[in-house]
């Protein structure tokens, strides 16, 4: 006898969203993002049962908001926008709808043939961000559930390395996948990292979803395109799944299951494709866990071994490495280090070298192969905006390294050898001009600031400069002087961000005609919350606070601005 799939109850649904909280508090308002499927369609009932049933529990969301992208692409998309419209509705939810504007804004053309989910799904990202600020919501909700994660694991492994699976896996099962660098304001906006992306259904089935509309008489849409294998790999793949794991001449051409048999074949869970979708199911829930826990031995060995540095970089020694024999656990640190050092936008793939093999296997070879006391070590790059440099380590001190007349590096006995990975030298300015690109740590804010003072705003301005640092400029506090000198046009005074230090940190200088740059602000701080292991103890987080580092020359101190670095070494 088949048992029948039960709907999510109350209890399941408040254990999954607690699980689901970001590292911020609850903000006033949630929303949700409504593509009139099953899948968003429960999500937005359960969750609004939810707040409204716990009204008088403190430190949670009041409103929730549902928002639907319509991008024109299909001829039922009008349908789909009033079929959305009425089911939030119905539920008693207000609903918001934001027509992809192709052609305009930066947006591309509108496609008209070839595969059309990519562009798709880049846009109706971009649009739902865009949304988010128009209706002031910092967490947007997805309706993903579990079958999209083995969906996905499968096309990371099928278009990448298994490990690139297990990978996607974990990280789409996490609570807190911070898009920031999707900000609708450019890369100097630093608003657009607060915002985050809650999947409160990863841990139930399809199935339990279809339940949980049926019993609450939830009308929802089925969108074709999902189930049309000549589109895309996801749709063969997902109609593969739907067969239980069994190939038909549809998807023959697309999905060759051949290849995905070799490819988990080299991993250290047993998947048999052929023995259904159960078993795919709890083999990469399996493969999951696995990333988790070497995540946590990574969060280990990172919080034990750091060592005093500039803002920006991470010093270890090598001896520290040397310790670590597990190739994914090497792999898993470099990519970690990559992405806290890079100038890419945090958590992107261009952060992270775009997962190459042949870039992650030569850090691994630079880093761990070879003796550094015998052979010829040089600082290199291998992508990520990361360079790799050796250097001498005594105490909480390091230099470069002297190398002798063999080439080899020279130590004294008191030190020990590591590498410090930082933000790569970027093009010179010059070079960058020559090519009509502009600087990105040549930044004019002079505009920015004028703007919010003559609106009347005097709140706080932030910038991420360098998609590093977070620029905090007190407009309540300049000083009369230079507010005068730059909402004057005769004077001609604008303030710039530059950069400084071979860390390329930013400092903010006054510029005037006629007259050298007078430099307002040049100090740069550590990380304050961001280092968030959590296998440490209170004390031992404010020892890792403590970890700073300081320049010879003396720092000029504005007190009307702020410069943090504001990338996190954790998983988060």
């Amino acid at each position: 006898m088949t048992l029948l799939a039960r709907p999510i109850s109350r209890d399941e649904f408040i254990r999954a969203f607690r699980l689901s909280k970001p590292l911020v508090s609850w903000p006033e308002t949630i929303a949700i993002g409504n593509s009139g499927g099953p899948d968003s369609t429960g999500l937005l009932f359960l969750m609004y049962r939810f707040f409204s049933e716990n009204r008088h529990v403190a430190n949670l969301p009041r409103r929730v908001l549902s928002l639907h992208v319509d991008h024109g692409l299909q001829a039922a998309s009008e349908d789909m926008v009033q079929r959305c419209t009425e089911n939030a509705r119905s539920i008693g939810v207000e609903h918001h709808v934001f027509k992809v504007p192709w052609a305009k804004d930066g947006y591309p053309k509108l496609p008209t043939e070839g595969p059309l989910e990519h562009s798709a799904r880049l846009a109706r990202y971009r649009v739902l961000f865009d949304g988010m600020t128009k209706v002031n919501a910092s967490i947007l909700a997805l309706g993903h559930q579990a079958d999209d994660q083995v969906e996905t694991s499968l096309m990371r492994i099928m278009k990448g390395s298994t490990e690139d699976g297990a990978a996607g896996m974990k990280h789409c099962r996490r609570w807190g996948m911070n898009f920031g660098y999707f900000g609708a304001g450019g890369p100097m906006d630093y608003e657009g990292m607060r915002r985050w992306i809650i999947r409160p259904l990863l841990t139930f089935p399809k199935d339990r979803l279809l339940a949980t509309c049926e019993e609450n008489k939830l009308s929802y849409f089925n969108d074709k395109t999902n189930f049309q294998p000549e589109l895309t790999l996801r749709n063969a793949l997902r109609q593969w799944l739907a067969n239980d794991g069994k190939q038909n001449e549809f998807n023959k051409h697309l999905l060759d299951v051949s290849i995905l048999q070799k490819k988990l074949a080299a991993l250290d869970i047993d998947i048999d494709p052929s023995g259904g979708v159960r078993q795919i199911h709890s083999a990469v829930n399996a493969l999951a866990l696995q990333a988790d826990d070497i995540d946590h031995e990574v969060d280990f060995i990172l919080s034990r071994n750091a060592l005093r540095s500039p803002p920006g970089t991470y010093l270890i020694t090598h001896r520290s490495l040397a310790s670590i024999e597990n190739p994914k656990v090497q792999r898993a640190i470099i990519l970690r280090v990559l992405r806290y050092a890079s100038f890419h936008p945090w958590g992107s793939l261009a952060a992270q070298v775009n997962r190459r093999t042949n870039s992650l296997s030569q850090i691994v070879d630079k880093l761990w192969g070879g003796n550094p006391f015998k052979e010829q070590i040089r600082p290199f790059c291998a992508g990520g905006g990361v360079s790799w440099t050796p250097v001498a380590i005594s105490g909480d001190k390091f230099r470069f390294v002297d190398r002798g007349s063999n080439g080899n590096i020279s130590f004294k006995n008191t030190e020990s050898f590591g590498w410090l990975a930082s933000r790569q030298n970027p093009p010179s300015h010059e070079s960058m001009s020559d090519r009509g690109l502009p600087n990105p740590l040549r930044v004019d804010i002079t505009s920015r600031i004028v703007s919010k003072l003559d609106s009347g705003n005097t709140s706080t301005l932030e910038l991420l400069y360098d998609n590093r640092f977070l620029v905090t400029v007190n407009l309540a506090s300049i000083p009369s002087d230079i507010e005068r000198s730059i909402r004057s046009p005769e004077n001609g005074s604008q303030i710039w961000l530059l950069s400084q230090t071979r860390w390329f940190w930013p400092k903010v200088v006054l510029r005037s005609p006629g007259t050298d740059d007078v430099v307002l602000h040049s100090a740069a701080q550590s990380p304050k919350n961001l280092v968030l292991f959590h296998n440490l103890s209170p004390n031992e987080v404010n020892q890792w606070k403590q970890i700073y580092w300081r320049p010879y020359e003396k720092e000029i101190v504005a007190p009307w601005i702020e410069v943090d670095f504001m990338r996190p070494l954790t998983t988060m």
